[in-house]
C-alpha cells in the first residue's frame, strides 16, 4: 500500500505601479510506499534557490517554474517588459492574476533504508523583498538576497518607454497695440506763393519761411546768338556763311559746290577714297594697287643669277593688306626649280621675311608678263600681310633656273644724288636657295629698284 501527500507552502503577490507579478504556490507532493523497518531520526530540510530571470514580451503574462525538485526548490522567473506608456494619467491597478495550475506529481523516490520515523522538518519560507524601477528597455532581474531556506525576492522591474508628446495647446491671444509715437519734424505751416524755406540757425529743422531773393532777370547772347532779352527770352543760333559763324547743317555729299554746308567724316573718308584710287591708278595702272615706283619710271630691266635675291623698297602711302604680290619678267627663264615672291622688312642690311607665295616654276615662263601669285601659308606664314601706311617693307624675288629671267626695273641712277636724297631703294643677296631670313643685303647704288606691286 502507499500513501500520497501533498502540501502547498504559500502564495506570493508583487504589485509595482500598474505591474504584479503573482508566484506559483509550491507545491510539495509526497508518496510513501509500504512501512518499511524502523530507520534511525534524521534531519528533513526543504531549499529553495532562485534560478534563471527571462524577460518577456510586453502584454504576456509572468511566470514562475520549479526547475529543481520538491525539497529542492530552483525558481525560474519569467517577468514580462513593461508596454509603452500610453499618452496620458496613469491607469487604475488592475485585478490580481488567478493562481496558476498546481505542478506535476514527482516521480516516485526509492525505497530509502529502514529507520526510526524522524521528527518534522522545518517549514522554508518565502518573502518579497525590495521592489526597484529599472531604466526603459533594460531586462527584468530577481534576486534572492535572503537564503535558500528563507528566500527574500528583491525585484527589478523596468520602466515602459515613454509615451508620445501630446499636441501642442492653441496660441494664446494677441496683446493691445502700443501708444502711437510723436509726429516727426515736418515743413513749417505758413508761407506764401513764391516764398522758401531758410534756415535761421545751425538747429536742426529750425526754418522759415523767406521770400526769394536773386534769380535771372535779363538774358542777352552774343552773335551767333541771338536773345529776346528778359528774364525768360526766346535763344536762337543764325546759320554760318562764309563771312561768320553760326549753325552748319551737315553733308555726306563729295559733289555739292554749297558754302554753308559742312562735311561729314564719311564725306572726307569718300573723297579720300576717290583721290587716292586716281593717284593709284594714274602712278600704277590700275586703283587698289601699290607698286614700288610709278609706271612712268619704267625703261629698264634687270638681269640676275641663280640663287640670288632681289629686295624692292615699297613705301605705302596708306594702310593696305596684302594678298598678292606681283613682278614683270621681260625675258623667260629656263630650267627653274624654285621661283618665290616674298615680302620682307629691315634693319640696316639685315632683312627678314614676313610673308611669301609658294615656290612656282611657272613664274617668268614668258616674256614681258606680269606674274601674279598669292600669299601662302606654308612654313607658318600669312594668307594676309598687313602693311603701315609710312613704314619701309622689301618685296623681294628669287629664281633657281640655269637661266634666270629679267625683271623689270626703274630708270638707273646716280648714286651721289638720287640715293642721298631718297635712300637705296634696291638691295641683293646672292648664293642662296630659297627666300632665306635672315637675309643680308649689300645695296645697289645705280639701280633705280624693280617694278613690283601689291594687291
Amino acid at each position: 500500500m502507499s500513501v500520497t501527500v501533498t502540501k502547498t507552502e504559500q502564495t506570493v503577490t508583487v504589485e509595482q505601479g500598474n505591474q504584479s507579478v503573482t508566484l506559483t504556490p509550491v507545491t510539495q507532493t509526497i508518496t510513501l510506499s509500504a512501512a518499511g523497518p524502523q530507520g534511525a531520526t534524521g534531519a528533513t530540510v526543504v531549499t529553495v534557490a532562485v534560478g534563471t530571470t527571462t524577460t518577456g514580451a510586453p502584454g504576456s503574462s509572468a511566470a514562475v517554474t520549479n526547475t529543481g525538485t520538491s525539497t529542492a526548490g530552483i525558481f525560474a522567473f519569467t517577468i514580462p517588459r513593461g508596454d509603452v506608456g500610453a499618452t496620458g494619467s496613469t491607469g487604475a491597478t488592475g485585478p490580481t492574476g488567478p493562481t496558476g495550475p498546481t505542478g506535476a506529481t514527482g516521480a516516485t523516490g526509492a525505497t530509502g533504508a529502514t529507520g526510526a520515523t524522524g521528527a518534522a522538518g522545518a517549514a522554508a519560507t518565502i518573502a518579497a523583498g525590495t521592489t526597484t524601477t529599472g531604466a526603459p528597455n533594460t531586462s527584468a532581474t530577481v534576486t534572492n538576497s535572503g537564503t535558500s531556506s528563507a528566500a527574500i525576492f528583491d525585484f527589478t522591474i523596468p520602466q515602459g518607454v515613454a509615451g508620445t508628446n501630446g499636441t501642442n495647446g492653441t496660441n494664446g491671444t494677441n496683446g493691445t497695440n502700443g501708444t502711437n509715437g510723436t509726429n516727426g519734424q515736418g515743413v513749417p505751416v505758413g508761407g506764401t506763393t513764391g516764398q522758401v524755406l531758410s534756415k535761421i540757425d545751425g538747429t536742426d529743422y529750425n526754418t522759415q519761411w523767406v521770400a526769394q531773393s536773386g534769380g535771372v532777370t535779363s538774358v542777352t547772347g552774343t552773335a551767333p546768338i541771338v536773345s529776346s532779352g528778359g528774364a525768360t527770352p526766346a535763344i536762337s543760333v543764325t546759320a554760318a556763311s562764309t563771312s561768320a559763324s553760326g549753325v552748319v547743317q551737315l553733308s555726306d555729299s563729295v559733289s555739292t559746290t554749297s558754302s554753308v554746308l559742312a562735311a561729314t567724316p564719311t564725306a572726307v573718308k569718300s573723297a579720300y577714297d576717290i583721290a587716292t584710287a586716281g593717284w593709284e591708278a594714274y602712278n600704277f595702272g590700275t586703283a587698289g594697287v601699290i607698286a614700288t615706283v610709278p609706271r612712268f619710271m619704267l625703261t629698264t630691266s634687270v638681269g640676275a643669277t641663280t640663287g640670288q635675291i632681289f629686295h624692292s623698297r615699297i613705301i605705302p602711302h596708306r594702310d593696305f593688306t596684302v594678298t598678292n604680290i606681283a613682278f614683270v619678267g621681260t625675258t623667260a627663264a629656263t630650267v627653274p626649280t624654285l621661283m618665290r615672291f616674298g615680302i620682307y622688312t629691315r634693319s640696316g642690311t639685315t632683312f627678314t621675311l614676313v610673308a611669301r607665295t609658294a615656290s612656282d616654276t611657272t613664274i617668268f615662263n614668258a616674256t614681258n608678263t606680269k606674274f601674279t601669285r598669292a600669299l601662302n601659308t606654308t612654313g607658318g606664314y600669312p594668307a594676309t600681310y598687313t602693311m603701315i601706311a609710312g613704314t619701309e617693307y622689301f618685296l623681294s624675288v628669287i629664281q633657281v633656273a640655269t637661266t634666270v629671267a629679267n625683271i623689270l626695273a626703274a630708270t638707273a641712277r646716280t648714286a651721289t644724288a638720287a640715293n642721298a636724297a631718297t635712300g637705296v631703294q634696291f638691295f641683293s643677296d646672292a648664293g642662296e636657295t630659297d627666300l632665306v631670313t635672315p637675309s643680308t643685303g649689300s645695296a645697289s647704288t645705280t639701280i633705280g629698284g624693280l617694278y613690283a606691286e601689291v594687291s
